[in-house]
């Protein structure tokens, strides 16, 4: 699950911008698409070093895909597409994991975890 939050307009970020953004993390995150939440938010009210230049904040949330290791491939190819696609330097992209439980991820009416045993 991600959620990206920018204080760009909506009119600065494309249209197929989930799309695409999905398209990414499926791939560095080893996930197939359908297990992929994207949530954007813009135009949002957010500094950073006291400055509004365009930023993004972006919080991703896995179960068993995140490590110190594989977090540093993680940042360095949503970075590149946020600097790629909206501009972004790599600066002013701020990225936290959170590494979830399975039995702590609700879905299709049961958990993660209730639905793999």
């Amino acid at each position: 699950m991600i959620r990206f939050a920018t204080n760009l307009p909506d009119k600065d970020v494309p249209a197929n911008f989930e799309e695409r953004l999905t398209e990414v993390l499926a791939e560095t995150l080893n996930r197939p698409k359908a297990y992929i939440a994207v949530e954007v938010l813009t135009g949002q009210r957010i500094t950073h070093g006291a400055s509004r230049s365009p930023v993004a904040i972006i919080k991703v949330e896995s179960i068993f895909s995140l490590s110190a290791d594989d977090n540093i491939r993680h940042s360095q190819k949503i970075t590149q597409f946020c600097e790629d696609t909206l501009k972004l330097p790599k600066d002013r992209v701020i990225i936290t994991y959170f590494d979830l439980q399975p039995t702590h991820v609700g879905f299709n009416g049961t958990t993660v975890a209730a639905a793999t045993m």
